[in-house]
């Protein structure tokens, strides 16, 4: 009767031991291999999309020797967005070029600020937003949109109410993902990831990484959410290298992913050591 006892104290053991030397591994710091010619790659994606978005970008990024990342956009609110962006971005090694779409255009701005392994921002479609400005605020001279463009769910927080936005459905093919097919339209308008109200309209802070950081920024030619006198204005504002999709909804990336890996490139090459 004592064996099986024995068996399990040592069952026990292995299992604590090998916990114990993950804590340490964990805790120490990660040392950096030695410098790589090519950045590391991180996607941001933007609302009522996922990390999915980039997919034919990650292709041909992996394909051209680049290690690329596409970490999750909570989608919660600039402030706290951008504060996982960042912390993830810390953790990578060597140099990074930072690339959102949409609304992570906004996060990788105020993200980028704080992690100095950040060589360069890249823009597809992207909010790029000064002090005082939300993404609501840059959209003001725009068409204005439908009154039932989002279906908003209510939540609690500690603080008040907020609300997560959902891309009505039924605009979904039409408006954001327009020049996509329709099936993988209605694949993506299933499995969109919400905003939250507070996320479109937190105002951004004085810092903001375009101002420090060379920039590029893909235009949308046809986007229906973000006007591309809009996305003009601010690529030129940012003092960006601009470049077209000709034709390109939204998220263009999907449509014209060579547009964005050329883009990606392009601030990858430029920024080398």
């Amino acid at each position: 009767m004592s064996r099986p006892h024995l068996v399990c104290g040592r069952a026990r053991f292995a299992v604590g031991g090998a916990l114990a030397l993950f804590a340490s591994l964990s805790l120490a710091p990660i040392a950096a291999p030695a410098q790589s010619s090519k950045p590391t790659i991180v996607l941001v994606h933007g609302a009522w999309a996922d990390a999915s978005s980039w997919n034919p970008v990650i292709a041909q990024l992996q394909n051209a020797g680049f290690k690329v990342a596409a970490p999750p956009n909570t989608l919660r609110g600039l402030a706290p967005d951008a504060a996982v962006i960042a912390t993830f971005v810390k953790a990578i090694p060597g140099p990074v070029v930072l690339v959102g779409h949409s609304y992570g255009g906004a996060v990788i701005s105020v993200a980028s600020p704080s992690d100095p392994n950040v060589t360069a921002l890249v823009y597809v479609d992207a909010f790029v937003p000064d002090a005082g400005d939300s993404c609501l605020s840059l959209l003001a001279g725009g068409p204005p949109p439908p009154a039932d463009l989002f279906v908003p769910i209510p939540f609690a927080t500690a603080t008040g109410g907020d609300a997560d936005l959902y891309f009505n459905t039924k605009y979904y093919g039409a408006v954001f993902a327009s020049d996509e097919p329709p099936a993988i339209a209605s694949l993506m308008a299933a499995t969109q990831r919400p905003l939250t109200n507070t996320a479109l309209t937190d105002k951004a802070p004085a810092t903001e990484g375009w101002k420090t950081l060379p920039s590029w920024y893909v235009v949308g030619d046809a986007d229906l959410v973000i006007p591309p006198k809009a996305q003009l204005f601010m690529a030129t504002r940012a003092n960006a290298h601009i470049s077209h999709a000709p034709g390109g909804g939204h998220p263009s990336m999907l449509s014209h992913p060579d547009v964005t890996v050329a883009a990606i490139i392009a601030a990858a090459s430029a920024t080398m050591k």
